[in-house]
């Protein structure tokens, strides 16, 4: 079965990428992303880029999941940019794998009523 929940440092949370009103959620979280990615400060402080790195990723997850998510699924972490980026690389597996599962499900529904050769 297709797992739509993802468990993440205790926390369960729902995401149907089938679903388009999720589905314009999670677009618009990475399109906001990415405008922010371009205005991180290319001098300065490399601790304040650090923070301005992983604060991308819980705008990201707080844009998704609701505000205060990112608290959550970040508490009892560092501020890590590596560790940052494991959370949000399982996160994209997560998708990853509930799209591949989907497919393969409509397939297999669909492979009942192709005819025969």
């Amino acid at each position: 079965m297709n797992s739509k929940i993802w468990k993440i440092n205790g926390c369960e949370l729902s995401l149907d990428v089938e679903d388009a009103d999720v589905m314009e959620r999670y677009e618009n979280a990475f399109e906001a992303m990415v405008k922010e990615e371009n205005e991180i400060p290319k001098d300065g402080k490399q601790s304040a880029r650090i923070r301005a790195y992983c604060q991308l990723y819980k705008n990201l997850f707080d844009r998704i999941f609701g505000d205060g998510t990112s608290e959550k699924i970040f508490a009892e972490r560092p501020v890590n940019m590596s560790v940052y980026d494991d959370v949000y690389f399982e996160f994209l597996n997560f998708v990853h794998n509930q799209v591949l599962s989907s497919a393969k499900q409509k397939a297999e529904k669909l492979s009942k009523y192709r005819p025969k050769k």
